[in-house]
């Protein structure tokens, strides 16, 4: 076991590696095609029913503002649509979607700059998410220091500790945000009760890493809390924002009512956060204390949630309490539909990974290594990559 020395690791309860080598270094995304994410599922064979289901090959488009663009340029609800997980915006994906009474003539018309839709098969039942088998990456790892043999000999060492030891499963950057990772405390707030609290977090309290007139005009709503004066410099991408703004100036003091403003779908990924960043807390403490994570399972935690026997079950105990929440905040009184049961979650991912090491041709006289495996539903290629790479998170 290894601590994390970065900033965002702690602040997302990433805390360790689970290996000791020193890591490879590099850096992620260079190119799209750097990372390709292909879901892999059962198709649908019905050849009926009043979904339509299609494959959406996408890049530089997170997937729930793709689906807004598609249910934009459709006129229809981005309700009607269905998918088994959310993709990141930084990659190339490749993923099932269904939409309930659209035809596919009217898809297939739809031209979209880096969306690409085929692959068209009617079903009687829409898509839900975690309706898949998994998730095939294939990620380059670019810009690495170092002779080839050194390469490859960290990467070997860190292969046979991974398999020995299993990843940590956790909730990746890709859940909280690496640039602005502040979904959690959005959610941590709304699951409190603070609604105003989760309003400011989401609009204002700038973070170094964004853009200039972003900061500025987060800046500027923090300091005069005027959805008007913000609204006048908040730039026009930020959409989500600007429509909380614009619901505070007609509606002030009605932060429910703001944050209503965001997709359902968001609002719950912003609770979800906060479950992960739980989650990945209690992971990190049982790693600490050098506990054996093979097999175990953690909680998501809920209003029906239980605790775990044993020391797991005194370190989940004493996160919620460190943090200032109980099962009971789960359920949300102050925006019920957000309420979460809860659930539960491996503790560690077996993998283990194809790689060859080569010449990055994208910057002379460094390597690249190439990395092909296969990750079950909801565990994230980052959280294998960074005991690989041992980078800054800004690199992921």
């Amino acid at each position: 076991m290894r601590r994390s020395w970065y900033e965002l690791d702690t602040l997302l309860g990433m805390r360790c590696f689970i290996s000791d080598t020193p890591g490879i270094g590099g850096r992620l995304r260079v190119r799209v095609r750097d990372f390709v994410v292909r879901e892999r599922f059962e198709p649908c064979s019905d050849g009926e029913g009043e979904y339509l289901h299609f494959i959406m090959e996408k890049h530089n488009w997170d997937t729930i503002r793709a689906i807004l663009e598609l249910s934009r340029r459709l006129g229809v609800s981005s309700r009607r649509f269905g998918y088994a997980g959310t993709k990141d915006k930084r990659a190339y994906t490749v993923q099932r979607v269904s939409v309930r009474s659209v035809t596919r003539e009217r898809l297939e018309s739809l031209s979209i700059p880096g969306i690409k839709l085929h692959s068209f098969t009617k079903c009687r039942h829409g898509i839900s998410l975690g309706d898949l088998l998994g998730n095939e990456f294939e990620i380059a790892v670019r810009r690495i220091e170092g002779e080839a043999g050194r390469v490859e000999e960290v990467i070997e060492a860190t292969s046979e500790q991974i398999e020995s030891r299993g990843v940590p499963n956790y909730f990746g950057y890709q859940r909280f945000g690496t640039v602005r990772p502040n979904t959690h405390l959005v959610g941590r707030a709304i699951l409190r009760g603070e609604l105003e609290e989760a309003v400011v977090w989401y609009i204002g309290r700038p973070f170094p890493g964004e853009k200039e007139d972003a900061k500025e005009a987060r800046q500027v709503f923090d300091e005069t809390r005027d959805p008007e004066a913000a609204l006048r410099v908040f730039p026009r991408r930020l959409q989500y924002e600007r429509s909380m703004l614009s619901w505070l100036r007609r509606s002030p003091s009605d932060y429910a009512g703001a944050l209503r403003r965001l997709p359902k779908k968001l609002r719950k990924l912003l609770v979800h956060a906060y479950q992960g960043y739980l989650f990945n807390l209690v992971l990190s403490r049982m790693i600490e204390e050098g506990m054996d994570i093979r097999g175990r399972r953690i909680p998501l935690f809920g209003y029906r949630s239980t605790f775990s026997g044993g020391r797991q079950g005194e370190i989940e105990r004493e996160v919620l309490e460190e943090e200032g929440v109980e099962l009971e905040s789960f359920r949300c009184p102050k925006m019920p539909e957000l309420a979460q049961a809860g659930g539960e979650r491996s503790a560690c991912i077996t993998v283990s990974p194809n790689w060859e090491v080569r010449e990055d041709e994208l910057t002379p006289g460094m390597r690249m290594g190439v990395f092909t495996f296969f990750l079950p539903p909801g565990s994230y290629a980052t959280s294998v990559m960074r005991e690989y790479m041992k980078a800054d998170p800004l690199s992921y």
